[in-house]
């Protein structure tokens, strides 16, 4: 059909199947920020919604930043608009040279054009990512770490000392003005063949089989979303609330997130593990509920399933999609939520893959087992060796051996392993959200708080829906002397874990403890798993507090038979895990007040 001024009018059929295309290719499916670009102003240009197409609007909805984002100061959205431009130009020089219908996204606008396929541009003259005339200098902003809290933080003391303004500002990373092309082209290419995982398109059962998971890990494929009952326009966008869960899915790097296109969701034809089947339920209420189910592949045997509100009162739609996907993916994803207790169960079946260590190091986690302790690091070292560039198994071998430090059971007394282990991590997955926790917990360690609250903004930053980043970066800014800060994210964080693992529960005593809650910090004890001599400590401390001298010092003389290192240096030992000077000082004349030891 031809318009009124003689151009080819294309259908949205044709536009959404140009679409597919575009995501289907391998840059795209490697990149998982530049697909929700490109699918969210496709989405919205398609509804006749392309004047709510902005770079807040993009921001939010499609790249997953919270409602406090600013587009004036923080560039993600230039940078992944230029990003996009760039990806689309090679595409259409290469795979795509010969589609019937391409979409470019104008120089200076984020509404893509849809027009008939044009003779293809080189990559060569493909568009170099462009600073906003308005910015000082070419940068990368880093983004602003989104406040997850749901609820203010406690009013607290004079001392307990707050990060507050020092969290809210988020420095720019400022490349400089004379980066080449060529150097920024290949910091970016590097980024995405490091990004994981991956999000993968189930377009083509055949072509996707190949896609097999480097290392076994699981494998969840998200259908596409759909409705039931008499919907209410207006009330929830599906299309937000499927790209906030892929996109929180895609920020966790021990899964591979598969998307399965519609019609491919029969058993055998999506290359994946498990399946989770979104839905938007209508009834009698004003907004629809959410259901999640997932299930087995591909036998189909349904696992799990819940309902979530779409709508709570006082909450934006925004806040209620990211409270939405928080506690879905805390149920699934947690060291012991649903999938990894599935998995579980399948290697009782079979000989586990190196993602099995995995599940080893999160057992060591909750029980220390010095057996099972060596079985999990000599598990790790075979990954490693097996592969250099498993992440995973770099960050969890990392984590023991700091854990071993902080608790005194590092033969060789130092971090220097971890440190190795962390530091390479990092450079191979620029966007794990735990390897920069984990390096964050051993620069606390070494005494460089500084950047150890760069590391936990960024890790924060990277990964807001897994539990165990909040339950870290909260135990980091207790451990710092943000304590009421500190609390907020660790509340959130046990409110939606199954269990509580010993890093949390270490945290909120002392969080607790040092606010003088003392019933709290009773039930926090009581929850601490093993047999750490933290655990002692926290037991001496709360007696001492509650007026038990007799149970203070049979917990100190219980602790001093087995680490006289805590007789010699528990300032020493308290540094390990406390960084603010303040709670040292405080903790020390607290146990020193117990008597029988010299804390010096």
């Amino acid at each position: 059909m031809l318009r009124s001024d003689g151009t080819l009018e294309l259908s949205e059929t044709e536009i959404r199947a140009a679409l597919t295309r575009v995501l289907a290719s391998p840059r795209f499916r490697d990149s998982p920020q530049i697909s929700a670009f490109l699918s969210y102003v496709v989405d919205r240009t398609l509804a006749g919604r392309s004047d709510q197409i902005k770079g807040y609007t993009i921001a939010v909805e499609a790249l997953g930043r919270d409602a406090s984002f600013d587009p004036n100061s923080q560039s993600i959205v230039r940078t992944e608009a230029a990003r996009l431009r760039q990806e689309l130009a090679r595409y259409y020089a290469d795979a795509g040279r010969d589609d019937a219908v391409r979409i470019t996204l104008p120089r200076g606008r984020y509404v893509p054009v849809f027009e008939c396929g044009q003779p293809a541009v080189p990559p060569e003259t493909a568009e170099m990512p462009t600073v906003d005339a308005a910015a000082p200098t070419p940068a990368a902003t880093a983004p602003l770490a989104p406040d997850i809290r749901t609820a203010p933080a406690p009013a607290g003391g004079d001392r307990r000392g707050r990060i507050g303004a020092a969290w809210l500002p988020v420095a720019a990373v400022v490349i400089g003005a004379l980066v080449a092309y060529g150097l920024v082209n290949t910091l970016v290419l590097r980024a995405q063949r490091s990004r994981t995982p991956a999000v993968e398109q189930a377009d083509d059962p055949v072509r996707a089989s190949a896609y097999a998971a480097r290392h076994g890990e699981p494998r969840i494929a998200v259908a596409p979303i759909t409705t039931t009952g008499a919907v209410r326009e207006g009330r929830v966008d599906p299309a937000a609330v499927h790209t906030i869960l892929v996109n929180a899915l895609s920020r966790f790097e021990d899964i591979v997130v598969v998307l399965a296109r519609p019609g491919n969701d029969r058993p055998g034809t999506v290359p994946a593990d498990y399946l989770l089947t979104p839905i938007l339920v209508y009834g009698n209420e004003s907004d629809p509920v959410l259901t999640l189910r997932l299930t087995t592949l591909p036998d189909q045997a349904v696992i799990w399933h819940a309902d979530f509100e779409t709508a709570r009162p006082g909450e934006t739609r925004e806040v209620a999609r990211r409270r939405m996907a928080l506690e879905a993916l805390s149920i699934l994803l947690e060291p012991f939520g649903i999938v990894a207790a599935a998995e579980r169960r399948k290697q009782e079946q079979q000989p586990p893959p190196r993602y099995g260590c995995a599940l080893l190091a999160a057992k060591v986690a909750r029980y220390y087992d010095p057996g099972r302790h060596n079985q999990t690091r000599e598990c790790l070292e075979r990954a490693i060796a097996d592969d250099p560039g498993f992440v995973l198994a770099h960050v969890l071998l990392a984590r023991l051996h700091v854990r071993d430090y902080l608790h005194g059971l590092s033969a060789s007394g130092d971090l220097s392993t971890a440190v190795t282990l962390a530091h390479r991590a990092v450079e191979l997955g620029p966007n794990s959200a735990r390897a920069h926790y984990t390096l964050m917990q051993i620069e606390l360690a070494r005494g460089r708080v500084e950047r150890a609250r760069e590391l936990a903004r960024k890790a924060l930053a990277l990964n807001p829906y897994d539990v165990r980043v909040l339950m870290q970066v909260g135990g980091f800014m207790v451990a710092t002397g943000d304590v009421d800060g500190g609390l907020a994210l660790l509340q959130q964080a046990r409110r939606h874990l199954s269990t509580n693992p010993h890093p949390l529960a270490w945290s909120l005593f002392l969080a607790h403890y040092l606010r003088d809650e003392m019933t709290e910090a009773a039930a926090d004890i009581a929850e601490m798993p093993g047999e750490y001599d933290i655990n002692l400590v926290a037991r001496a401390l709360l007696s001492a507090r509650t007026g038990d001298p007799e149970g203070a010092r049979a917990a100190l003389a219980v602790l001093h038979a087995r680490q006289r290192a805590w007789i010699e240096g528990a300032q020493e030992r308290l540094s390990r895990l406390v960084a603010a000077p303040w709670i040292r000082d405080r903790l020390e004349a607290d146990l020193k007040a117990i008597g029988g030891a010299d804390t010096h």
